[in-house]
């Protein structure tokens, strides 16, 4: 009972904010809650779910969630700070984030049929925008076909992605990858272990890894 009263006055003083339509679900330890700052979570729509892991740090974003049969999941221990995570408009579709990765600023977007797959213990810069699919549809002007469609984002475990990045539809990043920072990245790469840079994105070092302290 006391928890519970702890918990509502920190949000309140905290300005967290929930709104759960009913037939979604919201599985948010405590130890989550605990650390939560500034947070706006919105689940609309039907069946669909959030869940965050145990000893996640959330501050000073917003999470939104519609649509049906959705999922959002926030692995353990992930730090998630000054961004917004949205799946809007779509049925059966993901956005995972793997444990420990870190992410100082980011916009993550699935708003068609697509999803987002970021791996264990990455490390995502300030100022990144990962998005699935172009917003609107350009179409063939002949036959009316739309030629852009959605296409899911998969990022391997411990990618490094720098500042003011923006990794579109298509993408693919395999295990100790580093994305040079103001890079473009729009298409799947075939290797690990290397660093990609530029507009767009291409390979520019083979055969590295990388390590979160300065050795």
């Amino acid at each position: 009972m006391l928890e519970k009263l702890y918990l509502r006055l920190r949000n309140f003083a905290y300005k967290n904010r929930f709104k759960i339509k009913s037939g979604n679900r919201l599985e948010l330890p405590v130890s989550a809650q605990r650390q939560m700052k500034k947070i706006t979570v919105k689940l609309g729509g039907r069946n669909n779910r959030l869940i965050v892991g145990e000893g996640v740090q959330l501050t000073h974003c917003e999470i939104r969630l519609d649509g049906q049969d959705n999922l959002i999941e926030i692995g353990p221990r992930v730090r998630f700070s000054s961004g917004k995570i949205y799946l809007r408009n779509t049925s059966g579709q993901h956005i995972r984030i793997g444990e420990d990765t870190t992410v100082e600023g980011a916009y993550l977007l699935v708003d068609e049929a697509s999803s987002i797959d970021i791996g264990r213990d990455c490390m995502l810069s300030t100022d990144i925008l990962i998005r699935t699919g172009d917003k609107h549809s350009i179409l063939d002007a002949q036959t009316g076909q739309r030629l852009n469609p959605s296409r899911d984002v998969c990022i391997g475990d411990r990618v490094w992605i720098g500042r003011d990045v923006q990794v579109l539809k298509g993408t693919v990043l395999h295990p100790e990858s580093v994305v040079g920072a103001c890079s473009v990245v729009s298409r799947a790469f075939d290797e690990g272990n290397c660093v990609v840079a530029g507009v767009p994105a291409r390979v520019v070092k083979q055969g590295i890894r990388w390590d979160r302290a300065l050795l």
